[in-house]
């Protein structure tokens, strides 16, 4: 899990737990960057953005700037 300023009051949390870090960050009010593992087959997420690996997540995190 990371939480990652981006020099303004909408930061993002990225993370590969769906109830520790995207539940987690969605509660604190962060917008949210899962990295999908397949860990969590059947669950449905409420993540901003669902990405395979953390080089999407950054591209992710570049482009919103």
């Amino acid at each position: 899990m990371a939480i990652v300023p981006n020099g303004t009051a909408d930061n993002r949390l990225v993370g590969d737990h769906l109830v520790a870090d995207i539940g987690g960050g969605r509660a604190a009010g962060l917008r949210t960057v899962c990295i999908y593992r397949g860990t969590w087959p059947d669950q449905e997420h409420e993540a901003d953005h669902a990405v395979a690996d953390v080089l999407q997540a950054m591209e992710i995190l570049h482009g919103e700037r």
